[in-house]
């Protein structure tokens, strides 16, 4: 296993093709300052350039996954403000970025949610591609309380919540349970140890053929935007990427042999 170190704020381990993205301020909640903003973009930029990678757990340490912003500590250097709502190249700024850049590291990405999962923590968790809660964990778009609204990216990353659903959390910043987020779209599951669920969710990925997760991946990211014509001529295309490749071969042989694949 490796490990590195962003501003203190982030720690990234690999091991067996797996990243985990650790959220290390649990004093405060790991609530979102200047130093965490900026090691979760380098964190996110990091994975994008890690050969073998194959899932992505993201996680908080301490009580909670992340109370959002540390509005305190954000305020203290006001300067920086209008950098939070400048829009790169792809016309996404850095605030939409720590949502939508775990999409840049190309594998499946497992939030782990516990305590607090407030406003932008529950925005950077919407980001990935499946979320584990804690029961007792207390989600909330509180962005209202401060007289905000809901901006990193999550007019593309919760389209498939119910928009009457996300219209009363955003107006009211009503707190909800583990239960609830999963009954609202919020969430994937509930689990009493959701960092080890999702630690088992991403190694039972880690261990599947990668080109085959990536073609389920593109097709479940693109399916949304076209007709049904171009749905099934996609499913098709991606099919006929994989079927007789070397890893669906392996797959198959593996399979055929009681054996788990090798792929490499």
């Amino acid at each position: 296993m490796s490990q590195q170190v962003f501003h203190e704020r982030v720690t990234l381990t690999f091991q067996e093709h797996v990243a985990e993205v650790t959220l290390s301020r649990p004093r405060e909640h790991n609530g979102l300052d200047w130093p965490m903003i900026d090691a979760l973009l380098a964190a996110q930029q990091h994975l994008s350039e890690v050969d073998g990678l194959r899932a992505v757990v993201l996680k908080g340490e301490g009580e909670s996954f992340c109370a959002g912003l540390d509005m305190a500590a954000i305020m203290s250097s006001p300067e920086r403000l209008p950098s939070l709502l400048a829009p790169d190249g792809q016309g996404i700024n850095p605030v939409q970025r720590l949502a939508l850049g775990w999409r840049d590291a190309g594998v499946p990405v497992i939030a782990a949610l516990q305590g607090h999962v407030y406003g932008g923590g529950l925005q950077i968790a919407l980001g990935a591609d499946i979320r584990v809660v804690c029961p007792r964990a207390r989600l909330a778009l509180l962005e209202i309380a401060w007289g905000i609204i809901p901006d990193m990216g999550i007019s593309v990353t919760a389209a498939d919540v119910r928009g009457d659903v996300l219209r009363e959390l955003a107006w009211t910043g009503r707190k909800v349970d583990g239960a609830e987020a999963v009954a609202l779209g919020l969430a994937t599951r509930v689990a009493d140890d959701p960092q080890r669920i999702a630690r088992d969710i991403a190694t039972a990925v880690a261990v599947r053929s990668p080109r085959a997760v990536a073609a389920a991946r593109e097709l479940f990211a693109r399916a949304p935007g076209m007709s049904e014509r171009e749905r099934l001529a996609l499913e098709a295309s991606l099919q006929r990427g994989l079927l007789g490749g070397e890893e669906q071969l392996e797959a198959v042989a593996a399979r055929m042999a009681g054996r788990e694949p090798r792929f490499t």
